[in-house]
């Protein structure tokens, strides 16, 4: 039987060995980033003085939760995390932002789906919703990342490194089972990352943030779907966008043109 040489075995690694390099980077890149600690500690600096005017001072409390939303705003320009879309939206409920707290909770849901805290603070959130609409039915997509959202991205990110290397050393010492294997099981495990990144790419939730009507078309002569206003903190699917008007589905299926300005889109 015909031996394959080392040099012939390195080489067919190699191409394997450039993805796991450049996949390795990319982590260390995103930690490369301006540091946003000191943003953040302002932030919750200012969210511990608003706690302790609250009870004497509410106007003055509410300036200074807003104070510490825009610092936790600024920390997510230099780092995107769970825990800055959940201190953030803290903020803003305490500030009197409901609808905007509410699309920063389900920010940082999406991004931790099993955090306890999120959950609970989410749902005292849409508790303080005047007239409550309901929730859109989560999307395929949706679906499927909750079934392995019980490890981090970063956590899943990391088997795939480890096992793309495995793969590389498998290859190098002529373990094609093993190298195979490992090489199948990566590609698994990343695609469930790659699906996490497109999710949230989708941008297709989104909630009001300012009562507003929702109107049959595009424009402010359209007759009114509902006879009420939506209300702030109502949260809805993103069908169809033109220029200053967004098509949305409320949770009950029932579809409707409302200005722009009054939803914040979920990132």
């Amino acid at each position: 039987m015909k031996r394959e040489l080392p040099a012939i075995a390195f080489l067919g690694a190699l191409p394997l060995a450039i993805v796991g390099i450049l996949l390795t980077l990319v982590p260390l890149a995103n930690d490369a980033r301006v540091d946003g600690r000191e943003t953040t500690q302002t932030a919750d600096a200012l969210y511990a003085e608003g706690v302790a005017l609250a009870p004497t001072d509410d106007a003055a409390a509410r300036a200074k939760f807003r104070a510490s939303a825009d610092a936790s705003a600024a920390a997510l320009e230099q780092g995107d995390s769970a825990a800055l879309h959940y201190n953030r939206a803290n903020a803003l409920l305490r500030a009197g932002a409901l609808g905007t707290a509410i699309a920063q909770y389900r920010a940082a849901e999406s991004r931790a789906p099993h955090d306890a805290r999120i959950a609970a603070n989410l749902a005292e959130a849409r508790s303080k919703v005047s007239r409550p609409t309901g929730v859109p039915a989560p999307t395929l997509t949706e679906r499927a990342c909750g079934v392995w959202s019980f490890a981090g991205e970063r956590t899943r990110w990391g088997i795939t490194l480890t096992l793309l290397w495995i793969a590389v050393i498998g290859m190098v010492t002529r373990k094609r089972t093993l190298a195979l294997g490992c090489f199948y099981g990566a590609a698994l495990v990343g695609l469930t990352v790659t699906l996490d990144v497109l999710r949230r790419a989708d941008h297709s939730l989104a909630v009001v943030i300012e009562s507003a009507p929702l109107r049959k078309g595009n424009g402010e002569g359209f007759e009114a779907v509902l006879v009420e206003s939506l209300p702030e903190g109502c949260e809805c699917r993103l069908l169809e966008v033109r220029p200053g008007w967004i098509e949305v589905e409320l949770a009950d299926g029932t579809r409707g043109w409302i200005n722009d300005r009054s939803l914040e889109l979920v990132r």
